[in-house]
C-alpha cells in the first residue's frame, strides 16, 4: 500500500473516532500517585503481590472451549465495575505441551471481532489456548462511560495511571496463573493499545517466552500530545494550564523504553506501519533502540494496517512464534 493511500485510511479512521468525545472535561490532578514518577523502583509500582484465583465458565464446543473468565483486579479503582478483570477464551482439548496465547486488544474498541479475524483460526489449528483479556475501562468494565475506552486515558492524569497500572498487572497476573496451573508456553501479542500494554508488561513479568507487539506505541505522554490520536486529550489538559512538560514528569512511569523486557530479545517480535498517523514511527524506533533492535518488521502502511495486513500480520506472527518455540526446545 503507498504512502498516501496508508495516510488517508488512518485520516478517515481518526476522522471517524473523534465523532465522540467526552461531553465533559475529564481532567483531575489530585497529585496522589506523583512520588510514583520519580522513585527509581519502578518494578515496585507495578508488583503483583498475590495470584488471584480464575474462575471459568465454560461451553463445551466441537473442537474447543469456549469459556469467559474473571478474577479481582489486584489493582483497584474508584469504579467498582471496573475492578473484576475479565475476558473470554478458547481453550484446546490438548492438554500436552499446552502454549497459551493471550492477545490484548486496542484502544476504545468496542467489540473482539477485529482481534479475532487476524489471529483466532490460525491459533486455534495449532490447537493453542487463546485468551482475550478486556482491557480496564473497555467493554462492560465502566459505568456510564459515553464510549469503551473513554476512561482508560483522558485528561484524568491519575485515573490513567493507575489504569495503565491496572492493565499490567491484571495481565502479570493471568500469565503467572497460568504458569503454575496450567505449565506450558506463554505468548503475550499486543495490537496498538494492546501493544503497548504488552510492552510495558515485559518490563516486569519474566514468565512470558515471546512477546509480539503490533503498531505499538512507546511513550504515551509524547502520543497524546504530538499526534492526532490525542487530540481531545491534549485540548482538555490545556484548557486547564496542564502542560507538556508536567505530562511527561507524571506519566514518565508509563514508558516502556526506560527499562530492558525480562523476555530474551530473540523471542520479541515489533511490528509498525512506516506511514501511521496514530503512533508516530520515531516513537517506535525510540522502543527498538532502547531494548537493543530485536526483531523487527516494518509495514509500508499506516495503523489501518492491522487491518488490512492482517493475514501478513498472522502469517508473520505465527512464523515467528514457532521458530521461537522450536528454538527454545533445542
Amino acid at each position: 500500500m503507498n504512502k498516501w493511500l496508508s495516510m488517508l485510511f488512518d485520516i478517515v479512521g481518526l476522522h471517524s473516532l473523534h465523532r465522540k468525545k467526552s461531553l465533559q472535561t475529564q481532567f483531575c490532578n489530585d497529585g496522589s500517585l506523583q512520588p510514583f514518577t520519580i522513585t527509581p523502583n519502578r518494578s515496585s509500582f507495578y508488583q503483583l503481590d498475590t495470584i488471584p484465583d480464575v474462575l471459568f465458565e465454560l461451553t463445551d464446543q466441537k473442537n474447543y472451549l469456549l469459556a469467559s473468565y474473571s478474577y479481582n483486579s489486584p489493582i483497584h479503582s474508584e469504579d467498582k465495575v471496573n475492578n473484576m478483570a475479565k475476558g473470554m477464551c478458547y481453550l484446546s482439548h490438548n492438554d500436552e505441551e499446552p502454549v497459551h496465547v493471550i492477545i490484548v486488544h486496542g484502544w476504545r474498541s468496542d467489540s473482539l471481532n477485529k482481534f479475532k479475524s487476524i489471529f483466532l483460526k490460525q491459533m486455534q489449528k495449532k490447537e493453542f489456548n487463546v485468551y482475550f483479556p478486556t482491557l480496564p475501562y473497555h467493554f462492560d468494565r465502566a459505568s456510564n462511560s459515553l464510549y469503551s475506552g473513554e476512561y482508560m486515558i483522558s485528561a484524568n492524569v491519575c485515573r490513567t495511571i493507575t489504569a495503565i497500572r491496572q492493565a499490567v498487572v491484571e495481565i502479570r497476573a493471568l500469565i503467572q496463573w497460568l504458569k503454575e496451573n496450567k505449565g506450558g508456553k506463554v505468548i503475550l501479542i499486543g495490537i496498538s493499545l494492546g501493544g503497548y500494554i504488552s510492552n510495558l508488561v515485559s518490563l516486569y513479568e519474566k514468565e512470558i517466552d515471546v512477546l509480539v507487539s503490533v503498531m505499538y506505541a512507546n511513550n504515551l505522554s509524547y502520543e497524546i500530545w504530538h499526534t492526532p490520536i490525542g487530540k481531545h486529550i491534549k485540548e482538555d489538559l490545556k484548557k486547564n494550564n496542564f502542560t507538556y512538560e508536567q505530562l511527561q514528569e507524571y506519566w514518565s512511569i508509563l514508558r516502556a523504553d526506560e527499562a530492558k523486557p525480562l523476555v530474551p530479545k530473540d523471542n520479541i517480535l515489533l511490528i509498525s506501519g512506516k506511514y501511521d498517523q496514530y503512533v508516530t514511527e520515531q516513537d517506535a524506533n525510540n522502543l527498538w533502540l532502547a531494548w537493543g533492535k530485536p526483531r523487527r518488521l516494518l509495514y509500508p502502511s499506516g495503523h489501518a494496517g492491522i487491518l488490512f495486513n492482517r493475514k501478513k500480520i498472522a502469517k508473520d506472527t505465527m512464523n515467528f512464534i514457532e521458530d521461537s518455540i522450536a528454538n527454545g526446545s533445542e
